[in-house]
């Protein structure tokens, strides 16, 4: 009997295993060696095919749910095949151009920004998209300014190097004049500028008494916005868009209870942003490049992701990681695709941060 070479066998294995990843991808059905021998096209006889299978079992890539049933690939096996997939990602010219003129407006703030990318992501998915914004507590000031609204109201805003802008409207005990609102954002400015957001406060706060007394009336001002500053420094805001999806999806997913466990993951927000903040701080500290990242099921880190894949793409600015971007879906999600559309997507992301620094610039 002739003996196959060992790469000639590895090859076959392969094969196999990427046409069945495939084939349950596409019909949520277990596979059986027939099917394979009549569908598969791979040139195989019925006892080869048994015996592949087999093996792929016994390594842990194909499970039989049932002694007279077909294989389903293992969380192992949808590694194997994204791992395959992250060499041929592609993304249809048609649908980069449907993205693109989302995109083409100007958009003003940094969470709208975000709001929208998650929104896009659960579009074009038709799953849940995720976006974890820019680490506030990380970044530095750019600019503090209070700007009039009339009588004694006004409005605080805050814009950060990478573009991120926070308001909030406050209310005076007096009607402040322009004069007094100018020397005041002159002197936060001088302040601020270059600060980390979370030591703005206590950086301020030394210098107010400095104030003369004609503006002392002002440091109330100053002090509450300074306070609104600190809680912008806070945990970072977690965009989820598209969370329907995934119950109308429902089935894809296997047992309601998986179902269930992942909606109130994505509910709580906590303990799914802790998964994205691990991405970015692995990305930061090993100054890994752009790229896309897989978690199948539990690689994750959450035993309430077990039936589902992560998709993700960490962003940065100014070669600085600050933030992630990505798509929650079935194990069964086409990943090719999902690649493709996170990694395109968190390139747009990066290139209007730029632009912003640019329009800035001018």
């Amino acid at each position: 009997m002739r003996q196959l070479k060992p790469e000639v066998v590895e090859q076959r294995k392969r094969h196999l295993l990427q046409w069945i990843v495939h084939y349950y991808i596409k019909t949520s059905k277990p596979v059986s060696s027939g099917q394979i021998a009549e569908e598969a096209g791979l040139d195989l006889s019925s006892a080869t095919i048994r015996s592949i299978l087999q093996d792929l079992e016994d390594e842990g890539y194909l499970a039989q749910p049932h002694t007279s049933a077909g294989r389903e690939p293992t969380d192992k096996g949808y590694r194997f095949f994204v791992d395959y997939l992250s060499d041929v990602q592609r993304l249809a010219s048609g649908e980069k151009e449907r993205i693109e003129e989302q995109y083409d407006r100007r958009i003003g703030e940094l969470d709208t920004l975000l709001v929208e990318t998650s929104k896009l992501l659960s579009r074009v998915s038709h799953s849940a998209g995720i976006v974890l914004s820019p680490q506030t507590k990380r970044q530095t000031l750019k600019r503090l300014e209070l700007i009039p609204l009339g009588g004694r109201n006004v409005l605080g805003v805050m814009i950060t190097d990478s573009g991120m802008v926070r308001h909030w409207p406050l209310q005076l005990g007096f009607v402040p004049t322009g004069r007094q609102l100018s020397v005041l954002n002159k002197f936060l400015n001088e302040q601020v500028r270059g600060v980390p957001v979370d030591r703005a406060q206590a950086q301020v706060a030394a210098k107010l008494g400095a104030f003369e007394n004609e503006f002392s009336a002002l440091a109330g001002l100053a002090g509450e916005l300074l306070r609104e500053v600190g809680r912008a420094s806070s945990p970072d805001s977690l965009y989820v868009e598209g969370a329907d999806n995934i119950l109308s999806q429902a089935s894809q997913f296997g047992d309601i209870k998986d179902v269930q466990s992942l909606m109130r993951v994505i509910g709580e927000k906590d303990r799914l942003a802790g998964v994205l903040e691990r991405e970015i701080s692995e990305a930061g500290k090993n100054n890994l490049p752009a790229r896309v990242r897989v978690r199948i099921g539990e690689e994750a880190g959450l035993p309430e992701l077990k039936a589902a894949s992560l998709v993700t793409h960490v962003y940065r600015h100014n070669e600085r990681v600050v933030g992630v971007l990505g798509i929650l879906g079935s194990k069964r999600m086409e990943y090719s695709r999902m690649m493709g559309l996170v990694d395109y997507i968190g390139k747009l992301v990066e290139t209007r941060l730029q632009e912003w620094d640019e329009e800035d610039a001018q």
